[in-house]
């Protein structure tokens, strides 16, 4: 190795912000301070690396200088092919600049003549402040600059001045902006202290990281992050273990953040990864080895070179510069690393091959990017070719043009909701940092994914205190939904819809203490219209009891759903005071003390054991009226049953009384008569629900066995059992719909629906990996809760599985199969809506089949569904039905199907001619029903 410090390289002395090295390594770029202006230089490489041409007057040093800025430069960049060079300063602009034949746009160094001549192409304004730093995305599509104005911006390279998207999360200085190597992701790092990573797809942040820079100040004047040419690894700059500073380590499978470098002194400011996948023969077991080289610089003035494959830096340069080191560059060919400083000064450090390694070839990393993420390093030039293609549809004009933007369930809901994700207070047991002579990768006790702390855990730190960890109580973003081991963290009252819908009794946690009862959390499942507001007015009393000052030992918590408590609304009109049982067991339990629901005006009581006999206790069911607006109460009715009550639930005309001697009461809600004789079944009750409309009864045995009656007919209308999908859980949650299809909800988050006419259980959710990766990837779109209008979508946001395991990160992401899983999994939910009979949901998920189509679908794919909803193959068009021979699915034409997934179509011009081809067949249909109609008449 050898270093060179050219004095000749400089801005008058002024500071040297940022340096990058040409892609043919024959140049490179500085950017900094001028004399009353921002100042970009070109200088010849040649006189650097070389003592002959330094030494040979003839070979110019200075190509170019571009005073152009009207203030400090804080970043330059080549693109990828060299053409153009970006540079960003502190007004608020981003330059671009290419080289001309001749002409204007720079002078040589102290006013000499310019040997290459270098012009403003464009000028790209939309900062509200300084520009920090700047990334050309691979193959150059876009350009990402970040600001002080706290956001990314994503310029379209192909069409400057063109702002693709203004990515906005950040709520400090934006420091640093890096593209991962396969153009997936763009990753940015901020004084807010957190590092964020953007999906390139449409723009969302995917991943926020915080933990390791909580300790981190506002220190740098820049955090330049990097990643790895292999797309594996995310380094960031300033960084926090055990309170040194290190550059952090964020692993691509499953952003563990678990390793660091260490041993700078002060704040990490600069890191840089070679621009190439580099091999050798290992030395010991001479195996081939491929790994990446990396650069790290820091406010200490020290650089050091790391290698992927070592646990130790292979290089370390102490006191390089006199102030902080600011930027690094690599060149293409791999041996040369130049770094710059803020004392005005430059460093050149050049390899071997026997130092470094030899880098792959562009066809060995294509194979690796092929087997790794599942497409390559070639430009895609299905997006360029799109670009290109001429518009022959009118109706693609204006679509065309804009960002594809996926169908929402809930139109009125158009505002994204940010998931909600705690905040842990970890114990940090992290290595201290070592003297920056024995630099090494430390290990960090991370958390890689939030999971909920089911215990309190207390340390003792080195001097002795203790430290304690609170519990972490996770939220989630569907409006107060169960979390499975989330345990709530205050008192308060949730209000369901009808007794049909809440959460049964094995489900609710007890959140206050009383002698005479207690207050639950129940599952908003249906929004009521306001005028059917019916609550008790004691409740407001009742929900400011203070919490128990002792904390109650929870078990099981990995099996437990808990509803988080929330404010009731207005417009719902189901009250469900119970005590229940502190674990949820799929047992049936006796219901302890007062319990009441009602529907409208009536309300139910149930109390057990509250009257003793010679024959034994008796329990009291009495139905009460209450009259708004005094919220009097009237008494209706009084029963008694022979056996406590388990589980019972209020419908519209109906109650139905389930008791722990197997027994099942049906009593009219108005007058307390009995509907049906006394029934028994093998087992006692845990969950009983009514239908919508009242007219069906479920009801769940502990053995499994699902009963429903319809009511008016006094007939059973199902009975099947469901134990053989239990799987060692049980079920929390039960509803029957209008349609006599059961819902049941099983505590390890799987879910399912009998279908009578197929005979079986339909699954809804499960841990099956395609059916999560379609749930995640649709949960920006998940409604409020609703299983009138949203059966299918409800159901399955009471599934608790989380997103891929670590190790599938890459397989997740992977194109090679992320397209069919999820044309699969909306096919499935298609297919479920016409079972279950959801409308607005099954029209939601064919608009969604075509999006997904408009943006990944083959020419197959694409013709094979439309073919269906036309009802004919593309060359005869003699009838209107499917292979199904029904023209419509639920009462929905299949031509409004067909029209929303063309509507999709117009957003991507490459499928203007099926769209045209299509839209003409459906056309002639219509016109053709439309004669046919007259005949007729």
């Amino acid at each position: 190795m050898k270093i060179f410090q050219p004095s000749w390289v400089h801005h008058d002395e002024k500071s040297i912000f940022s340096i990058d090295i040409h892609p043919c390594g024959e140049r490179f770029a500085t950017g900094g301070q001028g004399c009353d202006s921002g100042r970009v230089v070109i200088w010849n490489m040649a006189p650097v690396v070389s003592e002959e041409a330094e030494a040979n007057k003839s070979i110019p040093r200075i190509l170019c200088q571009m005073d152009n800025h009207l203030a400090c430069v804080n970043c330059v960049r080549w693109s990828g092919n060299g053409l153009m060079l970006a540079s960003g300063g502190d007004d608020k602009l981003v330059m671009i600049w290419k080289k001309t034949a001749g002409g204007g746009g720079g002078f040589g160094a102290f006013g000499g003549k310019s040997v290459e001549h270098w012009r403003c192409i464009s000028t790209l304004r939309g900062h509200a402040g300084d520009v920090l730093d700047l990334a050309w995305s691979p193959q150059d599509r876009w350009i990402a600059s970040c600001s002080v104005d706290n956001t990314i911006i994503i310029w379209d390279a192909q069409h400057f001045p063109k702002i693709v998207h203004v990515l906005k999360g950040h709520t400090g200085l934006v420091k640093g902006v890096t593209w991962d190597p396969v153009g997936k992701f763009v990753a940015s790092q901020s004084d807010d202290r957190s590092l964020k990573v953007w999906k390139t797809t449409d723009w969302s942040c995917f991943k926020t990281i915080t933990e390791p820079f909580e300790e981190c100040g506002g220190t740098t004047h820049i955090l330049r992050l990097s990643w790895s040419p292999d797309g594996q690894y995310l380094v960031s700059a300033h960084a926090m273990n055990g309170g040194g500073p290190t550059a952090q380590i964020i692993e691509r499978d499953g952003w563990k953040c678990d390793k660091d470098f260490v041993g700078h002194r002060k704040a990490v400011t600069c890191v840089r990864f070679h621009n190439s996948i580099l091999k050798r023969m290992a030395p010991k077991t001479n195996k081939l080895q491929q790994y990446c080289c990396l650069a790290v610089g820091a406010r200490d003035r020290s650089l050091s070179i790391w290698l992927t494959a070592l646990q130790r830096p292979l290089v370390v340069i102490h006191d390089l510069f006199q102030d902080s080191i600011l930027d690094l560059a690599w060149s293409h060919d791999g041996y040369t690393l130049l770094a710059c400083s803020g004392d005005g000064h430059i460093a050149c450090l050049q390899f071997t091959a026997q130092e470094l390694g030899t880098p792959l070839s562009e066809e060995d990393k294509n194979i690796l990017y092929q087997r790794m993420y599942g497409k390559n390093a070639n430009f895609d030039l299905t997006v360029q070719a799109e670009k290109e293609m001429i518009v022959e549809n009118s109706d693609f004009l204006n679509v065309s043009k804009s960002n594809p933007v996926p169908p929402t369930l809930i139109p009125q809901q158009g505002a994204k909701k940010e998931e909600l994700s705690g905040n842990t207070n970890l114990v940090d047991n992290r290595a201290a940092v070592q003297s920056p002579h024995a630099m090494a990768i430390q290990s960090s006790s991370s958390l890689s994914t939030h999971a909920p702390i089911l215990k309190q855990i207390e340390t003792k730190t080195a001097d002795g205190k203790r430290r304690i960890t609170p519990m972490f109580i996770p939220l989630n973003d569907d409006n107060g939904g169960a979390i499975p081991g989330a345990v709530s963290s205050a008192p308060g009252i949730v209000f369901g819809s009808k007794s049909g819908e809440s959460l049964p009794p094995n489900d609710l946690k007890p959140l206050i203490n009383d002698e005479s009862s207690q207050l639950t959390a129940a599952s908003t499942m249906e929004s009521i219209d306001t005028n059917a507001c019916k609550l008790d007015t004691r409740l407001k009393k009742l929900a400011t009891v203070p919490a128990p000052q002792k904390a109650e030992t929870i078990s099981n918590q990995s099996e437990q759903p808990v509803v988080r408590a929330a404010i009731a609304a207005p417009s719902q009109r189901l009250i469900d005071r119970t005590r229940q049982p502190m674990v949820a067991t799929g047992k049936a339990t006796v219901i302890q003390g007062n319990s009441f629901k009602a529907f409208g005006e009536v309300r139910v009581q149930i109390q057990n054991n509250c009257v003793k006999t010679s024959y034994g206790s008796l329990g009291r069911v009495v139905g009460v009226m209450v009259t708004p607006p005094q919220r009097t109460e009237r008494k209706l009715w009084e029963t008694v049953v022979g056996s406590p009550v388990v589980c019972f639930a209020v419908g519209a005309k109906y109650a139905v009384v389930c008791s722990q001697d197997y027994t099942i009461r049906l009593l009219d809600i108005k007058t307390g008569t009995p509907v049906f004789p006394v029934l028994t079944l093998t087992s006692p009750a845990v969950q009983s629900a009514f239908s919508f409309n009242s007219k069906l009864v479920a009801v769940l045995t502990e053995n499994g066995t699902v009963r429903i009656w319809n009511v008016p007919e006094k007939a059973v209308y199902l009975s099947t059992n469901c134990s053989d999908i239990l799987s060692g859980s049980f079920v929390t949650v039960l509803h029957v719909s209008d349609q006599g299809m059961p819902f049941i909800v099983l505590a390890n988050g799987s879910s399912y629906c009998y279908c009578r006419k197929l005979d079986s259980w339909m699954l809804i959710n499960s841990p099956d990996p395609i059916m999560r990766h379609g749930l995640i990837g649709n949960k920006a779109n998940a409604p409020v809760r609703n299983m009138k209008v949203y059966p299918l979508s409800t159901i399955q946001s009471y599934g608790s599985f989380t997103g891929p395991k670590t190790n599938s990160f890459a397989e997740l992401h992977s194109s090679s199969w992320q397209t069919p899983a999820s044309i699969s999994f909306i096919e499935n939910q298609i297919k479920i809506c016409e079972m279950i009979s959801s409308p607005v949901e099954l029209k939601y998920w064919y608009s969604m089949l075509g999006f997904q189509l408009a943006l990944n679908g083959s020419e197959e794919k694409i013709r094979q569904v439309l073919d269906d909803l036309l009802g004919a193959s593309p060359h005869s068009l003699d009838t209107s039905m499917g292979e199904d021979g029904d023209p419509a699915v639920l009462g929905i034409s299949k031509h409004v199907f067909m029209e929303d997934i063309l509507n999709h179509f117009k957003t991507q011009t490459k499928w203007q001619r099926i769209y045209t081809e299509y839209l003409d067949q459906l056309k002639f249909l219509k016109e053709r029903d439309g004669r046919d109609s007259a005949r007729m008449e």
